[in-house]
């Protein structure tokens, strides 16, 4: 029988790609989307879950029911908790509120324990709480093994060595740009380290969420509410100011906007993206695009699926309780008409 796997984690990869015919109607470059929610944990983060993972294994010679400690904000987590329960090992996740409920739930079934931080640090994040709260946690733990998604080679690799070289494959070694989230630098700087040396010529645009301290010259810290995008510290995996050998365009986005930007996608092109995702498409379409004419060819990597944010970014409730304006785009309105 043909295109069975015999693991989940077979699954994992070749993302299919997507021309945005109308999102991208009134711009000449043709716009594509990489859409790295189709992986079988829902986001990218697979593809560096399992790297990390494989990592380990070689580092530490994991055996059954050793245990793998992550700090993350949801999809990493989500990602980890799928490996480790295809390989038998136990995962404990360390979260913030800014996790989604349906994510929390989700790596609760796939079998991780949850240890939630609640108290901010000094930049209104939750990062260095949680770090404060894995020291204690190895204290206890002694025998469990951490990984770094901030700082880890392995998932650097895991996007160098498959997103990049799909990415290639699928364009045809032909792409004037690529726009992708900041995020922890795993996705961005492998797939910015293959482009280089195998595509010299495409130019390198980031993103990231006003407020997050992951890149050099950032404008301070400031409150963020997009899930995926931007950090309160300055990830390793960029290697601080080494990120403009591989980095051309680093561009800053507020929450409103790529949301909006989210919701025009989903009613022009029927693909619903988280916060990450319409960051991408938003600086793609209006600021990216109007560097290139027609025949050109722009790639936005797509992190995780709308879905999963229904209760934060796309509940009106939710935006207004942080101070956040609804975009006009964003909401249908439901008529209820008598029987």
């Amino acid at each position: 029988m043909r295109n069975i796997h015999t693991s989940v984690l077979e699954a994992i990869g070749e993302t299919p790609m997507i021309q945005l015919e109308r999102f991208g109607a009134r711009v000449e470059p043709t716009l594509l989307a990489k859409l790295e929610f189709t992986n079988p944990g829902g986001s990218m983060k697979d593809r560096a879950a399992l790297g990390m993972v494989e990592w380990a294994e070689r580092e530490y010679a994991l055996q059954p029911q050793d245990e793998i400690i992550v700090s993350t904000s949801g999809n990493l987590g989500l990602g980890m908790a799928m490996v480790c329960a295809v390989k038998g090992y136990r995962l404990t996740c360390l979260v913030d509120p800014k996790v989604n409920p349906s994510t929390e739930r989700c790596m609760q079934l796939l079998g991780a324990e949850l240890v939630k931080v609640d108290e901010q640090d000094h930049t209104g994040g939750y990062h260095l709480s949680r770090l404060d709260r894995l020291e204690s946690l190895q204290k206890e733990r002694p025998r469990a093994v951490y990984l770094d998604q901030y700082d880890c080679q392995a998932a650097i690799d895991a996007h160098r060595t498959t997103t990049g070289p799909e990415i290639f494959a699928q364009v045809e070694g032909k792409l004037d740009a690529i726009v992708m989230a900041t995020g922890t630098g795993g996705s961005s700087m492998g797939v910015a380290q293959f482009l280089r040396k195998h595509s010299p010529k495409t130019e390198i645009w980031l993103v990231d969420e006003k407020g997050s301290l992951a890149l050099p010259d950032n404008g301070g810290a400031a409150p963020r509410f997009l899930n995926g995008l931007g950090t309160s510290i300055a990830p390793a995996n960029f290697g601080g100011a080494e990120v403009h050998q591989y980095v051309d365009h680093i561009v800053y986005v507020n929450a409103e906007e790529s949301i909006a930007a989210a919701a025009e996608l989903a009613l022009s092109e029927g693909i619903l993206v988280g916060g990450s995702g319409g960051a991408v498409v938003h600086v793609m379409k209006n600021l990216v695009a109007s560097n290139f004419q027609l025949g050109s060819t722009i790639l936005s990597l797509i992190p995780d699926h709308g879905s999963r944010y229904t209760q934060t970014q796309f509940d009106p409730e939710w935006l207004c309780s942080m101070g956040l304006d609804v975009p006009s785009v964003t909401y249908s309105t439901v008529v209820k008409q008598d029987a």
